[in-house]
C-alpha cells in the first residue's frame, strides 16, 4: 500500500498542495445534518427511556429527500429506526407521534411504537409513588419539632430542596401521565 504515488521519499517530497476539487462543501453540510438527525433521535430516545433494541419508524417532512436517502443507512443503525419514510407534507402522521426538528426537517416517531403504553404508565404511577411518598417523609422531618431544633441550618435547608425537587419531579412525572392516557 502507497500512501503517495511517487517512489520519492517522505522526507524529501514536496508538501501537499490544495485542489479546491477535493473540498467536499455540500457533502459535508449533508454529514453534518444526518449527524443531527441522528443526535436528535437519540436524545427524544433517551429522554423517554427507549431500550435501543426497540426500533421504530421514522416519518421526515423535508424536500431534502435526497439527503436523507443517502445516509438511510447511518440513520437506520444509529438511530434505531425499522423503516423510514420521506414526505413533503404532514399528512397521515399519527397524532400521537412524537416530533423534533432539524434545520429544513421534521421529523415524526410514532408513539406507541417508542413506548408499550401499558408498561409506561406502570412506570410512571410507581414513580409517582416514590415521589409522594418522598415529599411525606420529607414534610413529616420538617414537621418535627425535635428535629428542626436539633439539626443544622444547612441540613434543614437540604431537606427543604429535597421536598422541592420532589414535587417538581412529581409535578413533570403526572404532565407525562396526563399526556399519554
Amino acid at each position: 500500500m502507497k500512501l503517495h504515488h511517487n517512489d520519492e521519499s517522505i522526507m524529501v517530497s514536496e508538501w501537499p498542495k490544495y485542489d479546491e476539487k477535493n473540498n467536499f462543501v455540500k457533502e459535508e453540510a449533508d454529514v453534518e445534518l444526518i449527524k443531527e438527525i441522528i443526535k436528535s433521535i437519540r436524545n427524544i430516545r433517551a429522554n423517554m427511556n427507549v431500550v435501543p433494541s426497540r426500533k421504530a419508524s421514522l416519518i421526515f417532512v423535508t424536500d431534502k429527500k435526497e439527503v436523507i436517502e443517502e445516509g438511510k443507512g447511518f440513520i437506520e443503525k444509529l438511530a434505531y429506526a425499522d423503516k423510514i419514510s420521506i414526505q413533503t407534507d404532514k399528512t397521515g402522521i399519527p397524532e400521537n407521534a412524537v416530533s423534533l426538528a432539524v434545520p429544513g426537517i421534521e421529523i415524526y416517531i410514532p408513539f406507541n411504537e417508542l413506548v408499550d403504553i401499558e408498561a409506561e404508565i406502570e412506570r410512571l404511577e410507581k414513580e409517582k409513588l416514590t415521589y409522594q411518598n418522598e415529599i411525606k417523609r420529607v414534610e413529616k422531618m420538617l414537621a418535627n419539632e425535635g428535629f428542626v431544633s436539633k439539626a443544622p441550618a444547612a441540613k434543614i435547608e437540604e431537606e427543604k430542596a429535597k421536598k422541592a425537587k420532589y414535587e417538581e419531579l412529581l409535578a413533570k412525572t403526572e404532565e407525562r401521565l396526563k399526556a399519554i392516557q
